[in-house]
């Protein structure tokens, strides 16, 4: 067998060669590793204010493939630096208009978003989903019930 001479002693080429190459790989693995996510990273000053909603369509598996957009579609979201919100939310509805009024907490993390407010009963409730933010217009898609199910709620910030 090939023998090498690696610091202080010798040792065998074949078996240390594979020790030698899987250290370095996980080494190297260890310093790709994104770092633990101990602080979050502030977003962009811009993103927190008020935005006015454009639009808002609902994916209903059961009815199909197609979005289902919502007629009369107005109001406004706040999003505040404290991490508290504001959904005032006006739909066109049976001749009127439907209000959805919420007031609760939310937090983020690159690309998701997550709402804490109280239902109407008082009970903890928690909606989840993605956001994307693109010079003033900022897309939320929340998850639905059931599962597969989606919210897509379409801003511009005022």
């Amino acid at each position: 067998m090939t023998e090498a001479t690696f610091g202080p002693g010798r040792l065998s080429f074949g078996m240390n060669l594979r020790f030698y190459l899987l250290l370095l790989l996980c080494v190297g693995l260890l310093a790709e590793a994104p770092p633990a996510r101990a602080q979050q990273a502030a977003p962009p000053a811009t993103f927190f204010g008020t935005y006015t909603y454009r639009s808002y369509a609902i994916l209903d598996q059961e009815s199909g493939p197609e979005l289902l957009p919502a007629q009369g579609v107005g109001g406004t979201l706040t999003l505040r630096a404290n991490g508290t919100y504001q959904k005032r939310l006006t739909l066109a509805a049976n001749g009127g208009t439907m209000r959805f009024d919420q007031d609760g907490r939310f937090t983020f993390t690159p690309g998701h978003i997550s709402f804490m407010y109280p239902d109407k009963n008082g009970r903890s409730r928690t909606d989840e989903g993605t956001f994307r933010l693109v010079k003033n217009s900022l897309t939320i898609t929340l998850a639905g019930y059931p599962a597969g199910n989606q919210s897509i709620y379409i801003l511009r910030r005022l």
